[in-house]
């Protein structure tokens, strides 16, 4: 057994994976469910892109009327611009295609037996309002279901943002139940979950740690957005391997009928993009680079050293042939810098991600198939002044297929999903202590290097018994190697519109959650956000989480929403590192147990030219494990105690307001204070045999007291900018853009570094200026 976990998959169980998804693609993709289907039903398969650009438009209402005015089928267009219609008697019925921005378009069709037809669309921009046969789309900060909220560039670009553009990293921070660890450390918690807990994926290909190291950056600006989905809890069925969260950010294609780029400097951030097409309507292209400046321009501009460097560069290819979409994607990311200036333990981390997604919809499938496979690999290492530290990485290649079909005449979604994980970490002294017996992955010592494979699958359905009811149960699976029993993971969301009106919504998710992998860091030491990455040991349960969010969405009236939401998640077997009197690092866990609930309620106004959204969140976040299992010193046999990401209470305001082509936009947020483990007394620590208490003084030591017994003061800022645009020739447009984070420059504590004896602040008041160049 020790070997199983050491080495590749062996022939057999190679084998065995194989078979599998061989069963998939002939059996599901070629021939799709069709059981108790109509032989004569039709199938309307709708593609929507802008006359602009060529590029599909995500969002897009798509409304089936039959000729007498009702409405017989409504859908919303995916991030290729794609819908299907399935099941659809043979007749003559009506299209009507709207978005905000463009002119509704009308069509006429007349579908015929057994008949799949592809449907192409294009919207003309246009400023008019749109007629009242148009249904609303969840958009925005409060118009969201159960957990789940799309977000597009409109929504980041109302978020002062020190550099070019918006960016993904800084609108999550303004949502209640999203906490990060300061401005500084790139970590992400969502509605208790902890960053391992969450799923990133860039056009469906995960990527472990897409935010950078200042906090106010990640590797998804604004430019190259199409839309996100964020779930912060109550995820559907086609998202395996996460027990608290997903991210699922979707890539926007390059223009397919013209050549633009731009390039954009500030303080703190340099970019360039460019983007066109390859072969018009058929190929383009999309590149976008940034770097960061804010080592060399923050010390002048605030009087402070910030020792961050990172940069990221993100290539889309973008290729539509007849019946076929296709996309290969590149992302690089690296990090680098201190989370305290004046401590000597530098941090570094890198993501490579590259792969293809292709979504297959000719007329000669019955349904249409959505295929990706590709790499993904994350390194990060943490090191010291005397060159002693730690590294650690994960490397996957993974395949995944979705599909969907008919099953007694409700729609069907299926897929699979196979990964191969290598894992590997290499923890030097003073971090880690040594240990060769057993064959647990915990017990493998200050290093491990080990490979899995995981093999999941999915089936949905979505059930409309009535017109202002949907429900959509699904069930998840999935099988590890060496870890052979399969889990069980139903999961369920259902919509209701009171009085069939979508001018108010209660929504309801709930499911049962589990992961294959486990992320380790000492989460009592702020200073350091190294996380060591490794499968569940064999025999260990494996965490597990069950989600309950009850939500009511309301319009009262056609610019104001208002949104509350209940939830409550359940986490069981969550990886804690050992605890020690001294701060350190082990890939040796124990075993606790959380429980997270809270209510958030968010209220926008969007008047045309001022847009206005208030968020206010309460949790509680609470942890408890048996003390022996710690190695902790505490008088109970059971502990239990607030994690750092506990935070009681939130409240966001945003605002943004266009006047005479200026754009002035400000961000507030308030956070209570963290958990935080308090010093209990400082010791010397002899190296016995080695060093003599007589000769030697030792190393010096900071014993910390009970875990989580105090809490950090409250956090608030204030960030402004204003910008504006101007025309300078045809073809190059100029906008500048003018700002400041922390405008009230107010000093809010990061931590307080117990090896130092120094407090660490947060940024400080930045104050930017960019100017960026658009050319056409």
């Amino acid at each position: 057994m020790y070997s199983n976990y050491l080495h590749l998959p062996g022939l057999t169980g190679s084998l065995f994976y194989f078979s599998l998804i061989w069963l998939f693609l002939v059996s599901g993709p070629m021939s799709g469910i069709t059981a108790n289907a109509q032989p004569t039903d039709a199938t309307l398969r709708v593609i929507v892109i802008s006359e602009d650009e060529g590029t599909p438009v995500t969002g897009a209402n798509i409304l089936l009327t039959i000729p007498e005015g009702d409405t017989l089928r409504a859908g919303v267009s995916d991030i290729d611009g794609f819908y299907e219609f399935s099941g659809i008697p043979p007749g003559n019925y009506q299209i009507h295609i709207s978005y905000i921005g463009f002119e509704t378009q009308r069509e006429t069709i007349t579908l015929e037996e057994s008949e799949t037809r592809i449907h192409r669309s294009e919207l003309v921009t246009s400023v008019s309002e749109l007629d009242e046969l148009v249904i609303g789309v969840i958009r925005g900060a409060v118009r969201r279901e159960a957990g789940m909220q799309t977000i597009t560039s409109v929504d980041l670009d109302r978020i002062p943002t020190p550099g070019p553009g918006g960016d993904l990293t800084v609108y999550l921070q303004t949502l209640p139940g999203v906490v990060t660890s300061g401005d500084r450390g790139g970590e992400m918690y969502i509605r208790g979950g902890t960053p391992a807990q969450n799923l990133m994926l860039v056009d469906k290909m995960p990527v472990i740690k897409p935010f950078h190291i200042s906090n106010l950056f990640s590797a998804f600006p604004q430019e190259i957005i199409s839309s996100v989905d964020m779930y912060a809890g109550g995820f559907g069925a086609e998202y395996a391997s996460a027990t608290s969260s997903v991210l699922d950010v979707s890539l926007r294609q390059g223009n397919m009928r013209n050549f633009q780029s731009q390039a954009a400097v500030s303080p703190y951030m340099s970019s360039f993009q460019a983007e066109g097409p390859l072969t018009t309507d058929k190929a383009s292209l999309l590149v976008m680079g940034r770097y960061s400046t804010i080592e060399q321009a923050a010390p002048p501009l605030t009087g402070k050293e910030v020792p961050l460097l990172f940069h990221d560069m993100t290539a889309r290819l973008s290729i539509n042939w007849e019946g076929i979409t296709c996309s290969v994607t590149g992302l690089n990311t690296f990090d680098r810098g201190k989370i305290n200036p004046q401590r000597e333990v530098r941090l570094s981390w890198s993501n490579t991600t590259i792969g293809t997604r292709c979504l297959g919809y000719a007329e000669e499938l019955r349904h249409a198939v959505d295929f990706t496979i590709g790499y993904s690999g994350y390194q990060s290492s943490e090191t010291g002044i005397d060159n002693t530290g730690r590294s650690a990485g994960v490397q996957m290649g993974f395949l995944r297929m979705d599909n969907g079909g008919d099953l007694f005449g409700t729609p069907v979604n299926y897929g699979f999903q196979w990964i191969l994980t290598r894992y590997n970490a290499q923890l030097d002294d003073p971090f880690s202590e040594i240990r060769n017996s057993g064959v647990r992955f915990a017990d493998l010592g200050s290093s491990l290097e080990i490979f899995t494979s995981v093999f999941s699958g999915y089936l949905s359905t979505n059930w409309q018994p009535r017109e202002d009811l949907t429900i959509t149960p699904g069930l998840t699976t999935q099988i590890r190697q060496s870890y052979l029993a399969p889990t069980v993971e139903p999961r369920l969301r259902v919509t209701w519109s009171p009085g069939g009106s979508d001018r108010q919504e209660v929504s309801l998710a709930a499911g049962r959650y589990f992961q294959m992998m486990d992320g380790i860091t000492d989460e009592r030491d702020a200073g350091t956000v190294f996380y060591v990455y490794k499968p569940v040991d064999e025999g260990d349960p494996l965490p597990e989480s069950l989600h309950a969010i009850l939500g009511y969405r309301s319009d009262l009236s056609r610019n104001l929403t208002a949104n509350l939401e209940g939830y409550a998640k359940k986490h069981k077997n969550i990886p804690v590192a050992e605890w020690t009197r001294e701060p350190g690092n082990t890939i040796r866990t124990a075993q606790a147990d959380g429980f997270t609930y809270g209510l958030d309620l968010q209220f926008e106004a969007d008047l045309n030219s001022f847009y206005f959204s208030l968020g206010y969140g309460w949790s509680q976040v609470t942890y408890e494990a048996l003390s022996e299992d710690l190695v902790a010193w505490v008088d109970e046999p059971v502990f239990r105690y607030h994690p750092s990401h506990d935070r009681r209470h939130q409240l966001n305001l945003l605002s943004s307001y266009h006047i005479a082509g200026f754009t002035f936009n400000a961000s507030w947020r308030f956070n209570s204070g963290a958990p935080f483990t308090q010093i209990f007394a400082y010791d010397m620590i002899l190296n016995v045999p080695k060093q003599h208490p007589l000769a030697d003084r030792g190393r010096i030591v900071t014993l910390y007291s009970e875990p989580f017994d105090g809490r950090m003061p409250s956090f608030h800022r204030l960030d402004v900018s204003v910008d504006r645009s101007f025309q300078i020739l045809p073809g190059l447009e100029l906008e500048a853009e003018l700002g400041a984070i922390n405008a009230y420059n107010i000093r809010n504590v990061f931590y307080f570094d117990v090896n130092t004896l120094q407090q660490v602040d947060q940024m400080p008041l930045l104050p930017y200026m960019s100017i960026g160049a658009r050319f056409n």
